[in-house]
């Protein structure tokens, strides 16, 4: 049997999901962010850590850090989670990130 390469194929025990969104509108603009979200097991009970750079506007950017919501079951038997928080401080703001991830 020929050798296959099975990193070409999801794992079924862990999973990520995207997400993106726009940062709420502070100091007279607002930043998009979006991303993969951390590695986390699948079937049980869990989290996912999501971290980036916001797009550079208004000349400079944002850092941001986040902790999901534990998943939240969908319609069709995948799930997604929430998430929210402040960026990091920049230029003398703050702005706020919230949306789902996308579903797994």
């Amino acid at each position: 049997m020929p050798y296959e390469d099975y990193s070409y194929y999801p794992n079924p025990y862990y999973h990520t999901h995207g997400y993106e969104g726009i940062t709420t509108y502070n100091d007279g603009h607002n930043h998009y962010y979006g991303g993969v979200s951390s590695y986390a097991p699948s079937g049980v009970p869990h989290v996912h850590y999501i971290e980036g750079v916001t797009e550079f506007n208004d000349f400079h950017l944002h850092r941001y850090y986040f902790i999901t919501s534990n998943a939240i079951p969908t319609e069709y038997g995948g799930h997604t989670h929430y998430f929210y928080g402040p960026v990091q401080y920049s230029d003398g703001h703050i702005h706020y990130a919230y949306n789902y991830t996308t579903i797994d």
